[in-house]
């Protein structure tokens, strides 16, 4: 694990300069691949809110929700996780967001990092899940 230095790193909050396909290999690298195609430019240019954090010119972490209040994709660099750049981007994020109800899908370990943050559980929550849309079609 490489220490992080927070002066080093940088966050942009816009997709100006984002190597698309450094985005795809960061969500792969954080255990979030399977959308393929042009699915993760497309979500992060159609969002709301969207952070990028860079520690000089690569992409160490990420976060996007929309304006509705749903949140949506957080990923850091495995080698610079649990030294606070998640809980950075995240808080960055919900700053920027003007809803007082926010909306998530965690599970397992990721849980207890956004019960950190203040989230908790919500039970009237349904969802509608389509595992034929996750991938664009050819």
């Amino acid at each position: 694990m490489n220490t992080l230095d927070p002066e080093t790193v940088r966050l942009q909050f816009d997709s100006e300069g984002i190597d698309w396909q450094e985005l795809r290999q960061l969500f792969k690298a954080a255990d979030l691949g399977g959308r393929e195609g042009d699915k993760i430019r497309r979500a992060f240019t159609n969002s709301s809110v969207m952070c990028f954090a860079l520690k000089g010119s690569a992409l160490v972490g990420v976060a996007r929700a929309i304006s509705d209040g749903e949140y949506h994709d957080v990923a850091v660099n495995p080698e610079f996780q649990r030294q606070g750049l998640g809980r950075r981007i995240v808080r960055e994020v919900l700053a920027r967001l003007p809803v007082w109800r926010i909306l998530l899908v965690a599970d397992g370990e990721t849980k207890n990092f956004y019960a950190r943050l203040g989230f908790r559980g919500y039970a009237d929550v349904m969802a509608l899940i389509d595992p034929t849309k996750l991938y664009d079609q050819a």
